[in-house]
């Protein structure tokens, strides 16, 4: 094989491999907020998964999060989709941390978790924005935003 013919190959590939669509590129992703000291539905999470929202299976936030089998509307879908396509960098370089004091204050908290090869990584995030890191501020703002649409 001529040497300008693999350049072009190895330059194809690399280009195909950086241009892949960010939203698809994962195994589930999932999102929400959680309240320990409520009564009722304290918890409010989705996830993100073959192109398809699901809402939560649950009441109160627990280690293992529990969706419905009966995905939400395409509409949705959409709406969710875009934290993907946002997903911060910041959080990206930064896995399996909690920020500030997540419902320490009866405040509630965020919680991310995202699985991409089988490997799960996860967010805590406090509701109190001076206790969020400023990269993720606008991120958390539009992510509260979308739950309340989705509701």
């Amino acid at each position: 094989m001529k040497p300008e013919l693999i350049i072009i190959v190895v330059f194809l590939s690399l280009f195909s491999f950086c241009s892949k669509d960010k939203s698809t590129d994962y195994d589930y992703f999932a999102f929400g907020t959680a309240h320990g000291e409520c009564i009722g539905n304290c918890a409010r999470f989705f996830l993100i998964q073959n192109n398809n929202l699901y809402p939560d299976d649950m009441d109160y936030y627990n280690t293992v999060l529990k969706f419905q089998k009966t995905p939400l509307p395409e509409d949705k879908y959409k709406s969710a989709k875009k934290l993907i396509e946002d997903f911060p960098e910041y959080l990206k370089d930064n896995p399996n941390l909690t920020f500030g004091c997540p419902d320490c204050a009866d405040q509630g908290g965020i919680h991310i978790e995202l699985k991409t090869n089988n490997r799960i990584e996860y967010w805590h995030i406090d509701m109190d924005v001076g206790n969020q890191p400023a990269e993720i501020r606008s991120y958390i703002q539009e992510m509260l935003v979308i739950i309340d649409q989705l509701q």
